[in-house]
């Protein structure tokens, strides 16, 4: 549930045939961060990084949680409309229009991580600092799968896809935890955002559609450009037991850029929700 103590505001932002929902955080007047989830997650993964904004006010911060089109309590896209990661950087840039936002700094994890990492390759002078939690690119694949890719994405688009309604969300919750680093809590805290009640008891709120395949993916090529085009400073935190740290080209990536410091720290790929402090504590000194 979210804490609603130490809320500024929950509101939409307008883009340009749907809306997103937001909330506002810390201190009003504050340096603005644009908290981004991960993929099927929801702001509410940021929610334990809110039982007390403190940290916020007394650093002059404003921390502003969305929904990502399609998850949560944002609107689905239009029939016809993909989910593809490039449309989540345009969604990205009519946020920051949206909230005339000149200077920004992204806390961005998973998938949400890779859309900031996009984003600011593309308009560095915009970002101020860049914080990623278990993400840095998205998932690549040689330009030779392009091919098989397509196919299978076209293929998966074929078939019918019905929201699913549940009398209980118990078998959810155990479903979602299943296979994870989540707490009960945290498991709860994300399927409640992400699930509304039915006439047939309850139903997912997200769109079927963000499941389904990117008709391509970057090349590790393409992907590269963008991360030697960020000039603004980076920190990449990490969990021990994450994803992240486990790819194959890692390190490769990173010593690329002279602007990326990484931090290992505990837990798994949402560490901010089991350990929230520890990754307060180096946003805080990140964002001095």
């Amino acid at each position: 549930m979210q804490n609603t103590q130490n809320l500024i505001k929950n509101y939409n932002i307008k883009l340009s045939h749907i809306e997103v929902a937001a909330s506002n955080w810390g201190d009003a007047n504050g340096k603005p961060i644009i908290a981004l989830h991960g993929w099927l997650d929801n702001m509410a993964s940021f929610y334990p990084l809110l039982k007390d904004t403190r940290w916020l006010k007394d650093n002059n911060l404003l921390l502003i949680t969305v929904d990502w089109p399609g998850h949560g309590h944002s609107d689905h896209r239009l029939e016809g409309q993909q989910y593809h990661l490039l449309e989540y950087v345009q969604d990205l840039h009519d946020i920051i229009d949206y909230l005339t936002l000149d200077k920004v700094s992204f806390l961005a994890h998973s998938m949400g991580a890779a859309i900031a990492s996009l984003y600011a390759g593309s308009f560095p002078e915009v970002i101020d600092k860049l914080i990623l939690l278990e993400g840095l690119s998205p998932l690549t694949q040689p330009a030779s799968e392009g091919p098989e890719q397509l196919a299978k994405a076209i293929r998966s688009r074929s078939r019918s896809l019905r929201k699913s309604h549940f009398k209980d969300i118990s078998p959810v919750l155990k479903a979602r935890k299943q296979g994870s680093d989540l707490s009960d809590d945290s498991v709860r805290l994300l399927i409640e955002r992400n699930m509304e009640k039915t006439a047939q008891g309850h139903s997912w709120r997200s769109d079927p559609r963000v499941r389904l395949p990117s008709y391509l993916r970057l090349t590790p090529e393409q992907s590269q450009a963008f991360i030697n085009n960020l000039s603004m400073p980076v920190l990449l935190l990490y969990g021990k037991e994450g994803f992240i740290q486990k790819y194959p080209d890692f390190n490769k990536r990173i010593s690329m850029s002279q602007h990326i410091n990484t931090k290992q720290l505990d837990g798994g790929h949402h560490l901010h929700m089991q350990y929230p402090q520890q990754v307060i504590d180096a946003v805080v000194e990140f964002m001095k």
